[in-house]
């Protein structure tokens, strides 16, 4: 292989560069865009890089060359295809980045101002959630290589405000009996967001499993507020309402423990 072409890539691996393109072959090492894309084509079947999107490209992790990007580290595969833009790393993608879920997430979920119709990266199937842009950054942090991600705190809001999207209520309360999180900024990030719906129900869940920390901290809804599902989509099979957080559940409180610790 060229000797410009091994010190590209010991550039990337140096600077800790998530994401190159075939632009920027083409500008580093003076060559046509046929002549850059026949490169790129050469890298990826020898296993140095991994085509996240059309004309980028994400390093592949050493010692496992063989690999995907998104396999090794989703956040290597996001940064490839969308460090440029805002985006945020959120709900069931989140909580797998945290270790907050027993089975590990198969579809890459971004957090997206701009609709995307790009259907995979790195091999991995995506599905990009439509977002206002004033909301993208609230509660973000870094992950890595220039990929964003959804903090504790957000990712625990936002599943419990969209529980399908991470599969359903249970999924939501095992993360929160794992998660350690800040109780205060929970609530914060719940009054940043106008997430009062979510927090309820995280408040509603933190009671019913014994989590007093979080339960405590969590300032409870009026009395006259009106009744919402924990779960929207969960059919009810023996439902009870429970009265101080206003949260409607499909099960009972003991069928609700056993679902979880199942």
């Amino acid at each position: 292989m060229r000797q410009d072409v091994l010190n590209l890539l010991d550039d990337l691996a140096a600077n800790e560069r998530g994401r190159i393109t075939s632009a920027e072959v083409r500008g580093h090492l003076g060559i046509s865009e046929q002549s850059a894309s026949n490169l790129m084509k050469r890298l990826v079947d020898a296993g140095l890089l991994d085509r996240v999107a059309r004309g980028a490209y994400a390093p592949r992790p050493l010692g496992e060359l063989g690999t995907r990007a998104a396999s090794h580290d989703v956040a290597l595969a996001v940064a490839a295809a969308f460090a440029a833009e805002p985006h945020r790393i959120a709900y069931r993608s989140a909580l797998d980045h945290h270790e907050l879920l027993t089975h590990p997430a198969r579809t890459i979920q971004v957090a997206m101002p701009r609709r995307v119709k790009l259907q995979r990266i790195s091999g991995r199937r995506l599905q990009a959630v439509h977002e206002p842009l004033a909301t993208i950054a609230i509660g973000s942090e870094a992950a890595s290589a220039g990929a964003n991600v959804s903090s504790v705190e957000r990712a625990l809001l936002e599943s419990a405000a969209r529980p399908t999207l991470v599969g359903g209520w249970v999924v939501v309360a095992s993360a929160l009996t794992q998660a350690r999180l800040d109780p205060r900024k929970l609530s914060e990030l719940a009054r940043e967001l106008r997430a009062e719906p979510a927090l309820r129900r995280l408040g509603s869940l933190s009671e019913a499993l014994d989590l007093d920390r979080i339960a405590d901290s969590i300032a409870p809804p009026a009395e006259d507020v009106s009744v919402l599902a924990l779960d929207p989509r969960a059919p009810a099979e023996d439902p009870w309402t429970d009265q101080r957080w206003g949260v409607r559940w499909p099960v009972s409180r003991r069928d609700a423990r056993e679902l979880i610790a199942a």
